[in-house]
Order: structure tokens, then sequence, then C-alpha cells
């Protein structure tokens, strides 16, 4: 089974949790340091066996800062691997990124597609309520007509002049 990104860096976490033998207090003061605030409940949801698996975790708010945190802390700790490791916590980073813009495209393409559906239903809407309009107008002159050809009836039958002859 193939790990997104986010479940990269929470598998990444724990092992430097494990390596470095870090409780959840010391990791909450680990992220404190940086200025980020994450709740200890969110640390042991991290750092729950199978949390990798079962849950999903935002990159911005849980994730990075933990990482930011013990990612740097860890690299910092073996100066030969520290290349290596800030690359290989970059490329992670950039993975998750990556699949976050991915994810937003498609939210984009999907948001586009239901907005030039309700475009069309509008203009449908629209065009149905132009033909009534045009059959209402008909029908009130077609109403004026008859009203018209009523009152030179009634005019001639009490014997004044037909208001058409007037025109």
């Amino acid at each position: 089974m193939e790990l997104t990104a986010a479940q990269e860096i929470v598998v990444k976490l724990k092992a430097v949790q494990s390596k470095q033998r870090l409780s959840i207090p010391q990791i909450k003061k680990m992220v404190d340091a940086t200025g980020a605030f994450i709740s200890e409940t969110t640390l042991r949801r991290v750092f729950a066996q199978n949390s990798e698996i079962e849950d999903s975790f935002n990159y911005e708010t849980t994730l990075r800062p933990i990482a930011q945190a013990l990612l740097i802390e860890d690299t910092l700790s073996t100066a030969d691997d520290i290349t290596k490791a800030k690359v290989e916590s970059f490329e992670i980073i950039l993975a998750q990124k990556n699949e976050t813009i991915d994810n937003l495209k498609q939210q984009i393409e999907k948001m586009r597609e239901e907005h030039d559906k309700r475009c069309a239903e509008c203009r449908k809407r629209m065009d149905f309520l132009r033909e009534q309009i045009d059959k209402k107008d008909r029908r009130m002159d077609e109403k004026d007509e008859m009203i018209k050809l009523l009152l030179d009836r009634f005019l001639e039958a009490v014997g004044k002049e037909p208001a058409g002859g007037q025109e």
C-alpha cells in the first residue's frame, strides 16, 4: 500500500519520536518553541498507533508545525546527515503541497462544472420566462383589440361614432 505524503510525514515523525524517546509533553514544548500551537490531544492522535493509516491530518495546521519542530531537531542531532535529512523533509513537504495543489485543482474544476451547469439552467429558465412574457404580451394585445372592437360595437349600438373612426 502506497502512503500519501501526509502519511509519510506521520511515519517519519513517529520514527523521530521513537529514536529520540520523546514524550508528548516534550514534543509539545518543542512545537511551542517554534511559535506554533498544537494541542496535546492532537499530538496524541498523531503519535497514536496506526495513526498514519487511520487518521488524515491537515498538513498546514497539524503536521507542518510538528515536522518543523521534530525534523529540524532531528537533523541537527547528526551533523553528517543534515543535508540529506533536509532534502528528505523538503521532498515530503513538496509532495504534500503538490498533493494539496492537485486536490484544489480538482475542487476548482468541480466548482467550475457546477457553475456552468447552474448558468445553463438559468439561461433555460430565462428563455422560458421570456417566452411566457411574449405570450402574455400577445394575449394582452388580443384583449386590447377585443375591448376596442366591443367598445366600437357598443358605441354603434347607442348611436355614437365608433372610437376606431376617429383615428
